[in-house]
């Protein structure tokens, strides 16, 4: 291996480590801050629906029958039209056993629910208020129909304490693969130009290893920070400081 070859691969293993910081920064989950809704909230993730709840009417959105409860103190009961006034439940026949649906309730948290059935009933059914700790969501039934109300009963799960600050996933987690193929790429790219033809195979054995690096440090990120230091004391003990040779 001629020492050209060997120059190249240690470049390619410094770049690999720019590139973990990018990696790891993008890989990593991301702290976000909120805070708790001054008014209660339905989230349902299948039907892509995020709604205030009011305690009006129907004609505002998703309502809150008063006589029901509140969530962790017994069955709560949504109304929403599924067309006209914003129309919150019109996809609610989309929804199938094992859904989840979410009330983020002020002073009591975020309350996971998880569907259990759907089915319809005559404009005249009453509900009973006293079913445990259930939700109860209900609109028109069919579309454009005041003839039967159609109802999706879900059970409480658990209720989750608010948190201030929630980690989530990095919403550009995908750039970090977008990296991991650019680098593998230019590692390709640079084994088939390399002049050394009986060198290839080791600029394209690096370009593997340090590529499967990379995956690595997509599945297991580690605290860019950390990566930074480590890069920082490289540069000190190869004769480099603040990126400029000494």
């Amino acid at each position: 291996m001629r020492i050209s070859t060997i120059l190249v691969i240690i470049g390619m293993f410094i770049l690999s480590l720019y590139a973990l910081i990018e990696v790891s920064f993008y890989a990593s989950e991301v702290n976000i801050e909120q805070k708790e809704p001054n008014v209660p909230i339905v989230e349902i993730p299948s039907i892509n629906l995020t709604k205030e709840i009011n305690n009006k009417s129907v004609f505002y959105g998703v309502y809150h029958e008063p006589r029901s409860f509140k969530p962790g103190n017994g069955t709560v009961i949504l109304f929403g039209h599924r067309t006209m006034y914003g129309s919150p439940f019109f996809k609610l026949d989309k929804l199938k056993k094992g859904d989840k649906v979410y009330l983020n309730w002020p002073g009591i948290g975020k309350a996971e629910y998880i569907v259990n059935r759907s089915f319809t009933v005559p404009a005249s059914y009453q509900i009973s208020i006293y079913q445990g700790e259930k939700l109860f969501l209900i609109t028109c039934h069919p579309i454009g129909s005041m003839s039967e109300r159609l109802i999706v009963e879900c059970d409480l799960v658990k209720i989750y304490p608010f948190q201030e600050n929630l980690k989530v996933e990095n919403p550009k987690r995908y750039y970090a693969l977008l990296i991991i193929v650019a680098f593998l790429g230019g590692g390709l790219l640079i084994t088939r130009i390399y002049p050394v033809e009986e060198d290839r195979k080791f600029i394209l054995i690096a370009t593997v290893a340090l590529t499967i690096f990379l995956l690595f440090g997509y599945l297991f990120p580690t605290p860019p920070e950390f990566i930074s230091g480590k890069l920082e004391e490289l540069s000190n003990i190869m004769g480099f400081y603040g990126g400029y040779l000494v």
